[in-house]
């Protein structure tokens, strides 16, 4: 395991403060159908179990929340300068940053 930098610890928690809130606020005003799209390509190795893969996708948000996927679609450099997938800066709202290089 990897000791995280300040700078990289420092920028998780401004990404915790600032950026998740607003992207829950996004994400969760969209129909679940629609959301589970966005949840699906952020996750990036989601795999539909079951008969309804919605459903299995509001069980796994239930369990272990929007922050682990929020969390999946972000890297931190050790200099504490950071990238976000594009569909976490779209549903960040007006003041969203988008980038299509991700």
């Amino acid at each position: 395991m990897a000791i995280e930098s300040k700078e990289e610890l420092e920028t998780w928690q401004y990404l915790r403060a600032s950026y998740y809130p607003r992207f829950v606020e996004g994400v969760t005003a969209i129909p679940w159908d629609q959301r589970f799209d966005v949840l699906k390509e952020i996750h990036g190795n989601w795999v539909d179990i079951g008969e309804d893969p919605i459903e299995s996708m509001m069980e796994y948000i239930f369990e272990k929340g929007y922050f682990n996927v929020f969390c999946k679609g972000i890297t931190v450099y050790e200099d504490g300068s950071f990238r976000l997938h594009p569909l976490i800066s779209v549903n960040l709202g007006k003041l969203g940053i988008y980038d299509d290089c991700y």
